[in-house]
């Protein structure tokens, strides 16, 4: 086994540099004026002169009661003295004491007694000041907020985000409003300084890429919508003969399910996601409608109905549809738009009229609208408004989503997928329209960037999931063996409800080997599978470009995803054929001298997985969208090497197969039997320490009851984890019934100069990071926070809700100024890129 060495732990920084840029100038966040936080900073500074004196005139006033016994009146107004101290207040007489209380306190009292009556009045006075100042800001705060809906690009994609809300909501007319501020602060907040691709709020680049002119924009609908239309068609007796249809995989069971397996699908969505889910169950009531067809191949209608029989085989045809023994095939290929391939489908079909009859006769209802004659018109309405959004004002993209979700939800209902609520409708990508630079080229970033690879590459190991595949394999095929049946051989390890003690084992070890990775950072893979490789989302703070090509920079690591390329692969059509010649050189780097084929999974219903399909030819999964020079999966076999203790996908032929994971859903969320196969194509787990994302589980020894500071941590110009600190929720300075906004700001700046955090961050919730509590294991995108605004805090306690037990609040760095990037009229632009790296495989240092 090779030891580690340079050649084994410098990466090769391969493929097009993707740059993801803020759609509006950080500037869009300018909440709090200069002359508000220069009225914070002295009336913190005025409380903190005022806090510093408070023990010794305590301590003064103590002294003095016991001297008074005999003078009863002089020493009630010390104990008011004493309590007004206590309460910070102003003592309870003017600029001097009674003569009395001076004669008897001294001279070096009555200095006392003035310094805390002038500390009283300097504070009072600036918080006045703060105040009306506060006031001032939150008149203004919202307009200047709401001014953004005027700006097109932002109002746009905001009705793409939020078209109930500009609908209904009046935002424009309305700002102040509670509900119209949090919304207006959230969206402007993610424009201007996140990077997640979404319209305009976030538009997206090749860095130094050939001057060319891709898409500005590309407007497209949901997959799901497609998927939906398909699966009304395959109900209806006069368009279900338009589709091919594919049987439910059937595979031997052994002794426990003599009848055999069965792997079933079901379209499942929630929220803003849509998937299939894949079981694998016994097949005693699905294998003898099965054992009467020809298995792993496309039908026609006409030959399903002869074989089901019976005097209604049309209604035994949509019950198996129901059941998922019978799934239509996607009309379209990898490449195409779903819902205009669906509409060219339904272009020259005649749609005969209903006079009599039911559904028994196969005749079709007369009513245009419910019939296929207006699904069609509905599919040709939505193939038209998808690819008119990119041009669309914000009034008709209202009003295109709106009518887009009002025939989601009569299609979900006439498919028989009543539960079937995807968030999914209509998509833009937008192309970044500024010059974005090619930082790979500065000789200090490529530096940095290796040198950040050279101590990553011990970090990443092979999983012990790819462990208990070899293991199950060899048990089953034995040392050196073939399985001839790839897809049998996975269903068999994944049986639903079966306990899988050896996968749970894996995925503990895994996580454990995340701080240890020793010698597994150096066991062999396959041909099949990847090498070690990683994409790294990093952001670069600098006094514009030319101070990065000088040198002079920081550059702070983000976070790191699969380096195959998936986490890009969905922009190749809006970023144009010269990316996805440079992607693609990348991924075929990553297997030199193998024919290597795409894995990509839930084509057929998930958008960003369709979206990332179509750079290579597909290896064909059940159920997947089909592709030019696609090689199903019955056509391989699965092999082990011996000597190296490794698995290898061929076809038939003997020739390994490269299996590149394009996808953009992580395989963690795969059914079993297809995350076994994502292992086999790519077997490493990324347990690297140098970057600032942190695991849920990796912050338990910081849920404390105070304030955990973590320090920033790096090397050279490099920050591999920014300053952070672990707040339980109830230690926040978030408003409080009653108090005014500079009373919030105030404690909120006392809470930031005592734990030292700077004056803008970004909140973590880290509810469900804890055993038992809800959400458990969940994570929710972070908010960025000014703790000088009151309007921010505000947000800030709408957000983190009564459920959040900590969270971790995270210094901004870059700064909002510290960007490089600027825009046509000087505004800073918030940029994240993603360069890809890879090594060499262990194997070929052995």
């Amino acid at each position: 086994m090779p030891a580690p060495s340079p050649g084994t732990t410098t990466p090769e920084i391969s493929g097009p540099l993707v740059t993801r840029v803020g759609g509006l100038p950080t500037e869009s966040l300018d909440l709090v004026p200069a002359a508000t936080r220069r009225a914070v900073a002295e009336a913190a500074d005025a409380r903190a002169v005022r806090e510093s004196l408070r023990p010794a005139l305590e301590d003064l006033c103590f002294t003095l009661v016991p001297l008074l016994d005999d003078e009863v009146p002089l020493r009630r107004t010390v104990l008011a003295a004493k309590r007004a101290v206590h309460r910070l207040r102003a003592l309870p007489w003017g600029d001097d004491p009674p003569a009395r209380l001076a004669e008897v306190a001294g001279p070096g009292a009555a200095e006392a007694f003035a310094g805390w009556q002038a500390a009283v009045r300097r504070c009072e006075e600036a918080t006045r000041r703060l105040d009306a100042l506060l006031a001032g800001d939150r008149a203004a705060v919202p307009a200047a907020l709401a001014a953004h809906l005027a700006e097109p690009g932002f109002a746009r994609a905001a009705a793409l985000a939020a078209p109930d809300w500009l609908r209904h909501g009046r935002p424009r007319r309305r700002p102040a409003e509670s509900r119209n501020l949090r919304t207006l602060y959230s969206y402007v907040s993610r424009a201007a300084v996140k990077t997640s691709p979404f319209s305009t709020l976030t538009t997206v680049g090749e860095g130094g890429a050939p001057a060319g002119a891709p898409a500005a924009a590309h407007s497209y609908a949901a997959t799901a919508l497609a998927q939906l239309a398909v699966r009304c068609l395959a109900r209806e007796p006069g368009t279900a003969g338009l589709l091919r249809y594919r049987l439910a995989p059937l595979r031997p069971g052994g002794p426990e399910a003599p009848a055999g397996l069965v792997l079933l699908p079901e379209l499942v969505a929630d929220g803003g996601l849509a998937w299939r889910l894949d079981r694998v169950v016994e097949a005693d009531h699905a294998a003898p409608w099965l054992a009467r067809f020809a298995p792993d191949g496309d039908h026609g209608l006409d030959g399903l109905l002869a074989g089901l029989g019976g005097s209604d085989p049309f209604r035994r045809f949509r019950r198996l549809l129901d059941t998922g023994l019978i799934s239509p095939v996607p009309p379209w290929r990898r490449g195409e738009d779903p819902v205009g391939t669906v509409a060219e489908l339904l272009a020259d079909h005649p749609y005969p009229r209903r006079t009599t009859g039911g559904p028994r006769d196969g005749t079709l209802p007369a009513a245009p609208d419910a019939g296929p004659a207006g699904l069609a018109t509905e599919v040709r309405e939505l193939r038209d408004s998808a690819a008119a959004l990119a041009a669309a004002g914000e009034e008709e993209r209202v009003e295109t989503l709106t009518r887009a979700r009002a025939t989601a939800r009569r299609w979900a209902r006439r498919a028989g997928l009543d539960r079937f609520e995807s968030g999914e409708m209509l998509y833009e990508d937008v192309a970044a329209d500024l010059a974005l630079p090619a930082v790979l080229d500065v000789p200090e970033v490529r530096a940095d960037l290796t040198e950040l690879g050279r101590r990553m590459r011990p970090f990443l190991f092979r999983s012990h999931l790819y462990d208990v595949l070899v293991d199950r394999f060899t048990a089953a095929y034995g040392s050196g063996g073939t399985c001839a049946d790839v897809l049998g051989f996975l269903m068999g390890i994944a049986v639903d409800g079966d306990s899988q003690p050896d996968l749970d084992r894996a995925a503990v070890a895994d996580r454990a080997a995340r701080e240890t990775a020793g010698e597994r950072a150096w066991l062999p893979v396959g041909p099949s599978s990847a090498p070690p490789a990683a994409a790294v989302l990093f952001q670069l703070a600098a006094n514009g470009f030319p101070a990065v090509r000088a040198g002079d920079y920081r550059l702070v690591v983000n976070q790191f995803n699969p380096g195959t390329g998936g986490l890009v692969t969905r922009f190749g059509p809006l970023l144009g054929e010269g990316f996805r010649d440079r992607l693609r050189a990348h991924v075929q780097a990553c297997w030199p001298g193998r024919a290597c084929r795409e894995l990509v999974l839930w084509t057929e219903v998930n958008t960003a997985q369709s979206r990332s399909a179509g750079l290579l030819p597909p290896l064909l999964l059940p159920g997947e969208t089909p592709g030019d020079g696609g090689l199903d999966l019955a056509d391989t076999v699965l092999t082990h090497d011996p000597d190296q203790g490794t698995l290898a996908l061929r076809d038939r032929t003997g020739a390994p197969v490269g299996l590149a994971y394009l996808g953009l859903v992580p395989p963690h969320l795969f059914p079993p039997f297809a995350r076994l196969l994502a292992v086999l194509a790519d077997p490493w787990v990324n347990g690297s320490p140098h970057s600032d994302y942190v695991l849920p589980f990796a912050l338990q020894e910081q849920r404390r009851d105070e304030v955990v500071p973590m320090p920033r941590t790096g090397f050279g110009r490099v920050t591999t984890s920014r300053a952070a600190w672990v707040v339980p929720a109830a230690a926040l300075p978030l408003p409080r019934p009653g108090e005014s906004d500079a009373e919030t700001v105030l404690r909120a700046e006392e809470f930031r100069r005592t734990h030292g955090l700077p004056e803008e961050v970004f909140v973590h919730r880290l509810t469900g990071f804890g055993p038992g509590e809800p959400g458990a294991g969940t994570d929710r995108k972070p908010l960025w926070v000014s703790l000088t605004s009151a309007l921010s805090l505000s947000v800030l306690a709408q957000w983190a809700g009564p459920a959040t037990g900590h969270l971790r609040l995270v210094e901004a760095l870059p700064d909002r100024s510290a960007h490089p990037l600027r825009d046509g009229a000087g505004g800073t632009r918030a940029a994240e890129h993603i360069s890809l790296l890879r090594w060499r495989r262990p194997e070929e240092e052995a």
